[in-house]
């Protein structure tokens, strides 16, 4: 007897609120890229300065994907249809993809001309001392837009917001980095920092690319969520492990900020229906108030007491079992 998912009304209400946030912290990451970016590129073509103008790329690219990750949180908003049955989730680690891939090409063009500049011998121009300031500013702007993404990441689980947040967390470093080495190269009269710092924003990019592309894999590839999570799903199930015999059969995957949570819960035979029913959603509601955005199935099943050996299946076994090595290892059970 398989439930499906039950949505209250209040959770609906609670998942448009969810979206709404997500947009506004879209809003905010975008017209704090554009701002800066437009700044720092004014300023290194006007200087001939290699590091403001890789700088000023990776900054309008964060703009423009920004402006991606906002139609995505559009498209993954849409209710469930008989096409897609389990939603649009997955445009929000589609639009992070894109996003990675930006950075990752950013990164790969910055560090060409910045070795071609090493390779032909090219003097940079001098550095003046005012642009140090300018980047110093920038960096402890992006620190308050940050704190405010990463928040909203946290709470909302949007993969998307989050590599908004990386992105800007990371512009913290490098843009500090490149005001103190910008200092350095002024005060030191050596124009040749410029152009290493151009190569050290290249390295960074790779890296950013790197974590928001192994996030968006293991969504798109549907891997379970992280321990920590479904450690959490645990405790969240165990206080009614009284009116159970067991939960096996876990299947978790996350598409966007929606968690897709599946389970065998496994009651004594005399229980009826309604009991398992009313046990089903008591669960659920636990697990939607820990996870607004969560969408849980569960399967009921009755303890098979005609087997010899029932009594022993459950001897010194967890009650919720997260780490059984494929969803079917007890199906014996009922």
């Amino acid at each position: 007897m398989v439930f499906g998912v039950h949505q209250a009304i209040s959770h609906v209400d609670v998942r448009d609120q969810n979206t709404q946030i997500r947009k506004r912290a879209v809003h905010v990451a975008i017209a704090a890229s554009m701002s800066v970016a437009v700044i720092e590129l004014l300023l290194g073509f006007l200087l001939q300065l290699e590091s403001l103008i890789a700088e000023g790329i990776h900054t309008m690219l964060d703009g423009v994907d920004s402006v991606i990750v906002l139609v995505t949180i559009y498209l993954a908003a849409r209710p469930a249809d008989r096409r897609h049955p389990f939603g649009y989730g997955k445009y929000e680690a589609l639009g992070a993809g894109v996003e990675g891939f930006f950075v990752l090409f950013a990164g790969i063009g910055i560090a060409w001309r910045a070795l071609a500049r090493l390779m032909s011998g090219e003097a940079p121009p001098s550095i003046p001392t005012y642009v140090c300031a300018f980047m110093l500013a920038a960096a402890i702007f992006y620190y308050i837009v940050s704190i405010y993404l990463m928040r909203i990441a946290r709470t909302s689980g949007s993969p998307a917001i989050y590599a908004e947040a990386m992105h800007l967390r990371t512009h913290i470093y490098i843009t500090g980095g490149l005001a103190i080495g910008l200092l350095v190269g002024s005060l030191g009269n050596w124009p040749v920092m410029d152009t290493l710092l151009a190569l050290g924003v290249a390295v960074c990019l790779l890296g950013i690319a790197w974590q928001v592309l192994r996030q968006v894999w293991n969504q798109m590839m549907d891997v379970s969520l992280p321990r920590a999570e479904v450690a959490r799903l645990s405790e969240l199930i165990d206080p009614f492990g009284h009116r159970f015999v067991e939960i096996h059969g876990l299947r978790t995957r996350q598409a966007g900020v929606e968690r897709h949570i599946e389970m065998h819960l496994v009651v004594q035979p005399e229980t009826t229906v309604i009991q398992a029913h009313d046990l089903s959603h008591e669960i659920e509601d636990a697990i939607l108030a820990e996870w607004p955005a969560a969408h849980v199935t569960m399967h009921i099943e009755p303890l098979n007491t005609s087997h010899d050996e029932h009594k022993e299946w459950t001897q010194d076994q967890p009650k919720v079992r997260t780490d059984d090595d494929k969803p079917t290892d007890r199906e014996f059970m009922h």
